[in-house]
């Protein structure tokens, strides 16, 4: 199993859809607008129906109060009236598609039953009680009178579209829902996988590509995904960038280690035949500065690796900075003791940061080396920290040669040295220096040194 096979079988597999995801949003708005539908026309029924049909009771009552009014001493003719008024209400019930709701009708003289009209037969539906004078949930009461004849009509009404609420208005209701779901269900999935193809398709030319492949993906005309094929690119132009600087870096250190490499070889080849004598002692002398100048080189390159690592991966946690850089200063003491130069060192007894200490104490070790190696003998090297409200100052201050104005840029670059510079050395401080920095997000600032003299770094880490 290859290495590219391995990882995509340790990937962990997907187990959301977002197809499903989208296709049972749209399911869940179609139910929720069906139901809604639905409570509002109960609400109709309920409410609306209600308020209408006891105002259409009380009309037809009058009606029937008129009548019987008019023909309350001739019953033929009061019962013909009667008969004509429910025949002209069911006519008005048909006329705008409904069906007439059930009745019942009393006309009462004083204490005789002049008429009544009985509700028919209704089946497993109730009758209304025609001992109780008042509405309820299925049936609504109203009575009219004239007091000068000694009428009252009573009269009850089914509340309109009670029916909505059986098992067969339900049912009427749902039947077509359940009729046009699946056709709507098929329709909403044959367009979400046409809408969602053109992302099954970015996803298809990512896939086919070789690893070597950082090519742009081609633009997309559709804005939805413009946002993921830009980022991509994105992505792919930052790793052609990243590996062309990593290609840079293995010529440029291929090319530095490849001197003191030749130098090494020659003085060992000219070991082998060399007598004893000054010839010999001079071959072994620089033998022994190849293998310090090699050696010096590989530890600059690590430290360059490590504080190039990414920022994301690199775990920062409090550390204090005085103790740090009070460490590394002695561990240079021997360089500065050679040289006859002074480190002094002015902080406060405590600062913490959030640091990655190596690559901080990679950052610290070059600043003092450098101070160190670029200072005349008897010099003072000044080390400074500075606690503000916003930010922590690290500052390095020497008495050397300093830097020209027009080259504070270029020093930061990988490899590259001063002209007539006479100190050995790889080129490589500041550039460290630049990426630990840049690891915690700090700004690295080059000027002169305290009367114009040397030159001082500093080193601005934000709080915050």
């Amino acid at each position: 199993m290859t290495a590219n096979s391995a990882a995509r079988a340790a990937m962990p597999v997907a187990t959301s859809s977002l197809f499903g995801r989208t296709f049972g949003a749209f399911c869940a708005v179609l139910l929720l607008i069906w139901a809604l539908l639905m409570l509002r026309e109960f609400h109709e029924v309920r409410v609306v129906n209600t308020r209408n049909g006891q105002a259409s009771n009380q009309l037809w009552a009058e009606h029937a109060r008129m009548q019987a009014t008019q023909w309350a001493g001739q019953p033929e003719r009061l019962q013909a009236a009667m008969a004509a008024l429910e025949h002209l209400r069911e006519q008005e019930w048909m006329g705008i598609g409904y069906e007439a709701p059930i009745i019942a009708l009393q006309v009462w003289q004083a204490d005789r039953l002049l008429y009544r009209q009985g509700p028919p037969e209704m089946g497993d539906r109730l009758t209304p009680d025609e001992q109780k004078f008042e509405s309820d949930a299925r049936w609504l009461f109203v009575q009219t009178q004239s007091p000068e004849l000694g009428l009252v009509v009573k009269r009850w009404q089914e509340v309109p579209g009670d029916w909505h609420f059986s098992s067969d208005g339900i049912t009427h209701y749902a039947r077509p829902l359940f009729y046009s779901l699946p056709l709507m269900l098929l329709l909403a999935w044959l367009l979400l996988r046409a809408g969602f193809a053109p992302l099954q398709r970015i996803g298809a030319q990512i896939a086919q590509r070789s690893a070597t492949d950082l090519s742009a993906l081609p633009p997309t005309p559709y804005r939805e995904l413009a946002p993921v094929v830009n980022s991509v690119n994105d992505l792919m132009a930052r790793l052609q960038e990243r590996l062309a600087r990593e290609r840079e870096f293995l010529l440029d250190a291929a090319h530095e280690l490849k001197t003191p490499l030749a130098v090494m070889q020659l003085n060992a080849e000219s070991l082998q035949d060399a007598p004893p004598g000054p010839r010999r002692n001079e071959s072994v002398q620089r033998l022994n500065e190849g293998v310090k100048r090699a050696t010096h080189t590989v530890h600059q390159l690590l430290a360059l690796a490590r504080s190039g690592a990414d920022q994301e991966s690199t775990a920062l946690r409090p550390h204090d900075l005085v103790a740090l850089v009070r460490d590394r200063i002695a561990l240079s003491s021997q360089l500065a003791l050679q040289r006859g130069t002074w480190v002094e060192l002015e902080a406060p007894e405590r600062c913490v940061l959030a640091m990655n200490r190596e690559s901080v104490g990679a950052l610290v070790d070059n600043l003092v080396d450098n101070a160190v190696k670029y200072s005349p003998a008897g010099s003072l090297v000044h080390v400074a920290i500075a606690a503000h409200e916003q930010e922590v100052v690290l500052s390095v201050s020497d008495q050397g040669p300093g830097i020209p104005l027009e080259m504070r840029r270029q020093v930061f670059e990988r490899f590259f040295r001063l002209p007539d510079q006479t100190q050995s050395g790889s080129g490589l401080g500041l550039a460290i220096v630049e990426r630990a920095a840049a690891q915690h997000a700090a700004e690295v600032s080059l000027s002169d040194g305290a009367d114009g003299r040397g030159l001082c770094v500093r080193v601005r880490f934000k709080l915050g």
